[in-house]
Order: C-alpha cells, then structure tokens, then sequence
C-alpha cells in the first residue's frame, strides 16, 4: 500500500475537517486542501464536503497526496451523473447535487452539467454534439431534468414548458408543520439589485409571477417532508415560496435554515413528465432520494 495512503474507522461525531485535522495532525487548512481535492473516501465514496459528518463506524481511505481539484470533482460527480434517456432528439439526465447546470459567467472553465455531459457522448464518439438546455436545477439541487439535442426539440419543449406541459415533482425537507395538508403558493418573486436574492415581491412591487403547489407527505416531530410542483419556473422559486409559507427548507443557509443533518439546501427534482417533442409520446422519469437527504430525514426522526 503506498505510504500516502490511510485508513481508519470513524469513532466520534465531528466535521470531517477537524477528524482529518485530528486524525493526520495537520493544519485545518491543510485538511480542508485534501478533502476538496478528493482525497477522503467515506464507505468507498469520495466526499468533498469539509462540514461533512460520517457515521461512527463508517470506514474512512485517505490519500494524503490527491489529485487536482477538476479532476476529483469531476471523478466524483461521474459516479452519481446518470443519463436516463438518449435519442436523437433528447436527453433526459440524473444531475448530482453540487453540480452546476451551466458554466458561470464568472468561470465558464468550470465543471457543470451540461459539459460532463458533451464530454461523456464526445467519449462515445460523437463530434460536436449539439445540446440546449429547457429547464435548470440550482448548483445544489440534485435530481432529473431534460436537455434538447436538436433546435426543433428545444423550441417545442419550452413550448411545453411555457404552457405548463412539464410536470415537476419536487421533495423537501422543511421545519416546521402546517395544519394544512396542502396548499398553493401564489406570491410573486422579485430579485433584490443589492443581493441578488430572489425575495418575495413587497406592497407596490412588480413582481414575477410564481406559482408552487405544495403538499405534507410525512411530519416528524418539528420537521415535515414536502412534494411540491413548480407551475412556473422562476430561479429559486420553491426555496423561497416554502420559506413564505412558514416551510423553510433544512440546509439551506440562503433562502432556508442551515442544519446539523445536511450541508446543502434538502431539496430533490425527484421525478419529471411531459411529452416527447418530436414523437409526443408520454414520457416520465424518477430518481430516487440522494443518500444525503435519507441520512438528514432518518436524523430528524431520531431527533424527534
């Protein structure tokens, strides 16, 4: 085994920086540098998480001398990236939570979505593969979405998708409970100039109409989990409207309240239906929950 190489069970509750920290008695800063250039493995899985906490137990692979930060992102991202559908005309693909859908105009070199996936078909032999992307998740958003492969497929698709064709399912975690089992969030949205936080539009403001239907599927003491449907699409819609109706999702430190249980916003585009654009054929697609969002919810019920 090379000499860079550790291994160790988990025998404390802590942030996997401070157990790297303590564990290889380095700086955090040095810790922290490992772990994101995907250095630590967790039950066989690279976690690229500082604030991430494993379960007592768990068996944990360090390398202290990893790869490149791009290079173990992208290792990564390829284990939960999935394409669920592929014809001529679409894709239908499973994105992981932490990965941006398209490139930022800050770092448009950055790993997203939408390149992993050109990379991916480029590797199956296919030059120049065009593709056009309907609808986006936020970066740390996991779950299913459609990209269009060829002009005509993209126009008809967002015509679907501004006739409110596309059904969107959605699954949160959420503190707090309601009295109703349901309800519809009808409150328009407005993008603050100062943040550039989505917020509800106040008294005299013009804002974008949003409309979220949501429903109580389960509640767990002070916590509920929430399918909710996205009538229209606007950026950070169901974060905000489930934050206005008193449902703030777990993990979410923007528009939410941040969690012991998960590092991310606990939110899930769990399945998608709408029809194909050229066939129009009835096509519907569902992920399951990512492990993440299964630990956080088995927390709550210990918690409660």
């Amino acid at each position: 085994m090379s000499s860079h190489i550790r291994n160790w069970e988990i025998d404390q509750e802590r942030a996997l920086q401070a157990e790297i920290r303590a564990r290889l008695e380095v700086p955090h800063r040095r810790a922290r540098e490992i772990i994101i250039r995907g250095g630590v493995q967790i039950a066989g899985k690279i976690v690229l998480d500082p604030g991430f906490r494993a379960n007592i137990g768990d068996p944990v692979t360090v390398n202290t001398e990893p790869m490149k930060i791009r290079t173990a992102l992208r290792k990564n991202f390829e284990q939960e990236m999935k394409i669920l559908h592929k014809d001529r005309h679409l894709l239908v693909v499973h994105k992981p939570a932490g990965l941006l859908t398209v490139p930022t105009d800050e770092d448009e070199r950055e790993i997203c979505l939408l390149g992993e996936i050109s990379r991916k078909l480029r590797q199956n032999g296919e030059k120049r593969p065009a593709l056009f992307v309907i609808q986006r998740l936020d970066r740390f958003t996991s779950g299913v979405l459609s990209i269009a492969r060829t002009p005509e497929a993209r126009d008809r698709l967002k015509q679907q998708l501004k006739n409110r064709k596309f059904e969107r399912r959605y699954v949160a975690i959420c503190q707090g409970r309601k009295n109703l089992d349901e309800g519809i969030c009808r409150l328009p949205l407005i993008e603050d100039p100062r943040t550039l936080k989505m917020r509800l539009a106040r008294k005299g403001e013009t804002g974008k109409d949003a409309v979220t239907r949501w429903k109580m599927l389960e509640i767990r003491g002070e916590h509920s989990l929430i399918e909710a449907y996205l009538e229209t699409g606007r950026r950070n819609q169901i974060r905000v409207h489930l934050g206005g109706v008193g449902l703030p999702i777990i993990g979410d430190s923007r528009y939410g309240v941040t969690s012991p249980w998960i590092s991310r916003p606990a939110l899930h585009a769990e399945s998608l239906s709408f029809h194909h654009p050229i066939t129009m054929q009835d096509l519907s697609f569902q992920v399951p929950l990512p492990e993440d969002m299964k630990l956080a919810w088995e927390a709550v019920e210990t918690a409660s």
